[in-house]
């Protein structure tokens, strides 16, 4: 609803009238602030997908899924034409980054590596991590199952050991989910999030797993921050 869009858009405003400037990687600045937070009820369906800026939706699906099924190869996404990761998956890029020796299309251990083998040894995308590491999203799913009171519901993307061997470091830190009278919300927490592309593409990435968490536990859903 435009009521909701609206708490983005006055984010957005409040961002670059009050901001404070900050010098960045790309040599430009940004203004930024910090804890700032966004609430969308996710009731009846609803994901929120913005009309004041342009949002792939088939591409934010594919990528979703490929986060699921753990892949961190890029050239996957391109297969589907999703180009999100060519760049950062590219020879010219890993080289850049002192990973000359990575497959072109590796990534590295990224988000759908941190999602279902945390804490596994990062060898190269082509090996086989069946049964290691920690599958967060299979524990999550289960924990939400089995014992919906849980405070432990959470999902890390962020793992300082990995950090150097990633072509690309998530924003989005870390998802907690939680359930109350058979309503499920998720309350995500980013490090970092470029406003007109980004924090987009979060809001209605992170509501779509929380709609498909909710599928598989048989839950209703609620909000998402």
């Amino acid at each position: 609803t435009f009521q909701e869009e609206y708490k983005y858009l006055n984010l957005l405003r409040k961002v670059i009238y009050t901001g404070t400037f900050q010098t960045d990687f790309t040599g430009n600045g940004n203004f930024s602030l910090f804890g700032e937070q966004m609430k969308f009820t996710l009731k009846g369906g609803l994901i929120p997908i913005l009309t004041t800026r342009k949002l792939r939706w088939r591409n934010l699906i594919e990528e979703l899924l490929w986060i699921v099924r753990g892949s961190i190869n890029s050239k996957e996404l391109a297969e589907k034409k999703v180009h999100i990761w060519d760049f950062n998956g590219s020879r010219e890029f890993l080289n850049a980054i002192k990973l000359k020796d990575r497959m072109e299309g590796d990534l590295g251990p990224v988000w759908g590596f941190q999602w279902r083998h945390y804490g596994a040894k990062y060898i190269g995308m082509n090996c086989d991590y069946a049964n290691q590491g920690i599958d967060q999203l299979k524990n999550l799913i289960d924990t939400i199952r089995n014992n919906p009171d849980d405070q432990k519901t959470v999902m890390i993307d962020w793992n300082p050991v990995d950090e150097e061997l990633m072509a690309v470091a998530p924003r989005f830190c870390l998802a907690q989910f939680y359930v109350a009278n058979r309503e499920l919300s998720c309350h995500l927490y980013q490090g970092s999030a470029e406003m007109s592309t980004e924090v987009p593409m979060s809001m209605a990435r992170y509501a779509l797993l929380t709609h498909m968490v909710a599928h598989v536990t048989k839950l209703e859903v609620f909000i998402h921050k």
